[in-house]
């Protein structure tokens, strides 16, 4: 090798440190809460214009579904008979907060206290229910749309009186 060369080469250096003082280490604390918070702001934002408000059906809402699917399955005597007692039942329970699914009528029918008229379409309904699912009963088509169109009716009139209830009537002013 020629000597030219060898003075080309040298040697590698260790390590350099950097002097950090204490005002870098504070101005990188500085910028990295600022960046944390705008990382916060801006996930935070995004996730409001993102998620729209869905607000959960009522059960109003529930019952007037699985009636309309009910009807559109037209399903056997037996299953049209406990489908539709179930719907009953489970609007009754998410509407009043009784809770019907779990009790036989006449333990339903002695706890609960709704308004007569609603008690005598309950009663009479669910009675020709259970006859059906537990007696074997065997009804005719009218029977059954008799007692459709008392499910029907029974989840609209209770419907439509407590969102009636529910709406709010402007109170007036004092007079000062």
């Amino acid at each position: 090798m020629t000597p030219h060369l060898v003075e080309d080469i040298r040697d590698i250096k260790g390590a350099v440190p950097i002097p950090l003082s204490p005002w870098w280490w504070g101005a990188f604390a500085v910028v990295l809460a600022l960046a944390a918070a705008v990382f916060w702001w801006w996930k935070r934002h995004q996730l409001k214009s993102v998620t729209p408000s869905v607000t959960p059906p009522t059960p109003y809402e529930i019952a007037r579904q699985a009636l309309q699917q009910l009807r559109e399955d037209n399903p056997p005597v037996d299953v049209f008979y406990t489908r539709l007692s179930d719907i009953v039942r489970h609007y009754i329970e998410g509407q009043f907060g009784l809770h019907a699914p779990e009790r036989t009528t006449e333990e339903f029918l002695a706890e609960a206290h709704l308004p007569s008229d609603y008690m005598t379409l309950l009663s009479a309904f669910l009675t020709e229910c259970d006859l059906v699912k537990f007696a074997r009963h065997q009804p005719d088509a009218a029977d059954r749309q008799r007692a459709f169109a008392a499910a029907e009716k029974f989840v609209e009139e209770s419907g439509n009186r407590l969102r009636a209830a529910t709406v709010e009537t402007p109170t007036p002013l004092p007079h000062p």
